[in-house]
């Protein structure tokens, strides 16, 4: 037994209560609640952040990250459920020139061009759809997204939120005309947070999802 135990304390997915290691400063969402619940104060730097919602598009939660471009670095889209729209992406203060749009029906190849992009070092941001992947799968995002130095926001189905993934951070999110409804599933160094009502910013002039074009 105590093989056993010492087997799984030795393991890299399970975290200790003892280990508190250094936190990077976060980067702002744009929504003052939403930071102030978070460890970090704002987005992850690296690694995977999970938004269960509505397959909509791009979540406006995501509309910050979208505007911190690195002029040496890429920003890439994989699979969106609708097609990006150009102008609204320059309209929110998008580098077309630095944007990737990818789209395949099929999984192994979303989570192969997932993982080069990720490991790569050459993507700053990637945002991707995904229906059900695996733990493993997630795990294997989650140590190209270390090893790349990227962040990546995995779109995922509400159904998934039982799902146990090794993900530094998980949000559920649902849209309304005044704002959002979010749900803190997990966050690393930090405690879950019940669902709390987030209003739009300031800048929002109404409650949308990115990108769908005016067809």
């Amino acid at each position: 037994m105590e093989a056993q135990v010492s087997t799984l304390l030795n393991r890299q997915d399970i975290w200790l209560a003892r280990q508190q290691p250094a936190q990077q400063a976060g980067m702002a969402t744009g929504f003052a609640e939403l930071d102030r619940r978070l460890v970090a104060g704002g987005w992850p730097q690296i690694g995977v952040v999970e938004l269960l919602g509505p397959a909509l598009g791009i979540s406006p939660l995501v509309a910050s990250l979208l505007r911190q471009a690195s002029p040496d670095r890429w920003q890439l889209c994989l699979a969106p459920p609708v097609p990006a729209y150009g102008p609204g992406l320059q309209a929110l203060g998008v580098d077309l020139a630095r944007f990737i749009c990818i789209d395949t029906d099929c999984h192994k190849e979303r989570l192969w061009a997932l993982e080069q992009a990720l490991g790569s070092g050459r993507c700053a941001l990637v945002l991707a759809w995904l229906e059900a992947p695996t733990l493993a799968q997630v795990r294997r995002l989650q140590l190209a997204a270390e090893r790349g130095q990227c962040l990546l926001v995995l779109h995922l189905p509400p159904t998934l939120e039982s799902e146990p993934h090794p993900v530094p951070l998980r949000l559920k999110w649902q849209l309304t005309p005044e704002g959002y409804w979010l749900s803190i599933l997990k966050q690393r160094g930090g405690w879950p947070q019940p669902a709390f009502f987030q209003p739009r910013s300031g800048s929002e002039s109404a409650p949308s999802v990115l990108i769908q074009g005016p067809w």
